[in-house]
């Protein structure tokens, strides 16, 4: 008897397939002679927020790459606001190449990057 899929498990897998070619988990450590030309700091004028996830304003140092984008190491951990209290993670702001004003933030959550929210919009300032 020939195995049938339904819609949703067909929509499953195609979202896996491509999400999994979107990027790295692991972005490799570049040295700064590798980075973007003017672009070692990344600065945040004020705090921004995704859902839970509170990340501080301050002086973001370029850490890694991958093949979409740069990735610049926060200041300080980000706070994760849970019911009792905080967790405190390791992550930064995401910069994608294709297009430099296209921000988003990042945690590393249980050995993995995940990308969150949208902060285009805040006010930065990439320094040399």
């Amino acid at each position: 008897m020939p195995v049938r899929l339904g819609p949703q498990l067909l929509n499953v897998l195609l979202a896996f397939l491509l999400f999994g070619c979107a990027g790295s988990s692991h972005p490799r450590v570049i040295p700064p002679s590798e980075g973007p030309p003017n672009r070692q700091y990344l600065e945040l004028y004020s705090d921004v927020h995704a859902a839970t996830l509170h990340f501080p304003a301050g002086v973001y140092t370029l850490n890694a790459a991958d093949k979409i984008g740069y990735y610049y190491r926060a200041p300080r951990k980000i706070a994760e606001h849970i019911g009792a209290g905080s967790v405190w993670r390791n992550g930064g702001i995401f910069v994608s190449k294709r297009n430099p004003e296209k921000l988003r933030g990042y945690v590393y959550r249980a050995g993995a990057l995940t990308h969150v929210g949208n902060f285009s919009r805040t006010k930065h300032e990439f320094h040399d």
